[in-house]
């Protein structure tokens, strides 16, 4: 297998050593760079402190091209500080990168675009031509990039509220603000908005015999749990649609505008929860050169399969006092099509505790890395994120035998490539795993390289 490895919100990280740095990650099997966004951190030159969650003052890695942004009719963003050393810095390591045949993508290259038009964002010229801009100036300005990774949009998948911090919530995705939108595409916005809240409505008066009724029925079974709403159907299809129509505007902009070909790529949610989300892959692969689908399955935190579905199950329960947590896993396996394996004896949130089983792995995983790799001819295309480590995205631990587990699998079923997000976090085990199988086994005792093992969200 083949790892890139992302350098996310921390650019001094590549800035000290880079061609020493670079080195030893390629030995360990590193074949691409994912960095961006493209900002220093205000106060700090050298990776030495342990940083924590939350905003961190930042200036531009760049100054604003205006001709980009006066030929798409948009405001170039404001002169950011002068950074001359850091700068030339940032570009010995990407010109370093480059000599060694290390694919580099640019994340959040829209970062720094301006605030764009009042209308929601999937249906707004203006919003739409502002990020734009900014992209293209950021891959102009970075010829070593061979692209850009995009990480979103999606719509929300979460029915708990109480979780929006992270992740949008679901019943709060048809804003008045979408009503344009919605005409221009002939969907039928009271019609659609009626139907999200029929279905807020029956997801607080479910019953057991409901639930076992529907259960093992697929998509049928589904749909008669829902109520068979029409209206429904039309509003998850909007999602998709919407998104498609969107994603779609924004590639053509961007190649008419960028002044060389570049690749581009999105990461959505894992197949699971994907169409949910508005991501639809069989779609996105006449998009974009590449999908990065979220290779993330901790509990807790946020965007990790199992902490979803417990959230779910939470939620479920909570709204519909009869139903037990059995039959709120049943909902979740109707919805999604996540079923745990009999051998892992998943029936209650307890047992969610100790659902990253081998066999979890071997059968979730292995299946939600062919459902990736069924949406392209070339496996090369699908290049997942996996996070793992001491608290993925803030959820609990996965340790490096869970990774290895993650890419063995993900091997078998026929992956080539993947991101591990993100080296701030890499420990010692992770690296041991990731080197073994993608270059040579890291040697602690021989090398002056040592992951940075931090705690960055």
């Amino acid at each position: 297998m083949q790892v890139w490895m992302n350098v996310m919100r921390d650019l001094e990280a590549l800035l000290p050593e880079p061609e020493r740095l670079l080195d030893a990650w390629q030995e360990g099997g590193v074949t691409g760079l994912v960095v961006g966004p493209l900002q220093f951190d205000a106060d700090k030159l050298l990776p030495t402190v342990i940083r924590v969650a939350g905003p961190q003052p930042a200036t531009a890695a760049f100054d604003p091209d205006t001709e980009v942004y006066r030929t798409l009719g948009v405001e170039a963003p404001e002169l950011p500080r002068p950074e001359p050393e850091r700068r030339a810095r940032l570009k010995r390591a990407l010109d370093a990168a480059t000599e060694r045949g290390i694919e580099i993508r640019l994340m959040y290259a829209d970062t720094g675009a301006g605030p764009g038009g009042a209308g929601h964002f999937l249906w707004d010229e203006l919003t739409l031509r502002s990020r734009v801009a900014r992209m293209v100036d950021t891959l102009q300005q970075f010829p070593q990039a061979a692209g850009a990774l995009m990480d979103g949009p999606e719509w929300g998948y979460e029915i708990d509220a109480r979780h929006m911090n992270h992740r949008s919530y679901i019943f709060h995705d048809l804003p008045d603000s979408l009503r344009p939108l919605c005409e221009s595409m002939d969907y039928d916005f009271d019609a659609m908005s009626g139907a999200r809240d029929r279905l807020f409505a029956r997801l607080h008066r479910l019953t057991p015999r409901q639930v076992a009724l529907a259960a093992g029925g697929g998509l049928l079974g589904a749909l008669d749990l829902l109520g068979w709403d029409p209206d429904l159907i039309s509003w998850l299809r909007f999602r998709s649609d919407s998104m498609t129509q969107y994603l779609r505007r924004l590639r053509d902009l961007l190649d008419r505008t960028c002044n060389r070909p570049v690749k581009l790529s999105i990461g959505p949610r894992t197949p699971a929860f994907g169409a949910l989300t508005g991501m639809n892959l069989s779609d996105l692969t006449g998009i974009f050169d590449e999908l990065h689908p979220k290779h993330y399955f901790w509990h807790r935190g946020f965007d990790g399969l199992v902490g979803t579905v417990y959230r779910y199950v939470e939620v479920l329960t909570e709204w519909n006092p009869t139903l037990s947590d059995a039959d709120a896993l049943t909902v979740v396996e109707l919805l999604f099509g996540i079923r745990f394996p009999t051998a892992a004896s998943v029936r209650n949130r307890s047992d969610l505790e100790r659902a990253l089983s081998p066999e979890f792995y071997a059968e979730v995983v292995s299946l939600e890395t062919t459902r990736a790799l069924a949406a392209v001819e070339d496996p090369a295309r699908i290049v997942p994120w996996v996070d793992a480590g001491r608290c993925p995205h803030d959820g609990d631990p996965i340790p490096a035998d869970g990774l290895a587990r993650i890419l063995d699998v993900s091997a078998r079923a026929g992956l080539r490539r993947f991101i591990y997000h993100h080296q701030g976090n890499l420990t010692a085990g992770e690296w041991v795993v990731i080197s073994e199988r993608c270059g040579r086994r890291w040697d602690p005792r021989a090398s002056w390289y040592q992951p940075s093992d931090q705690w960055i969200l």
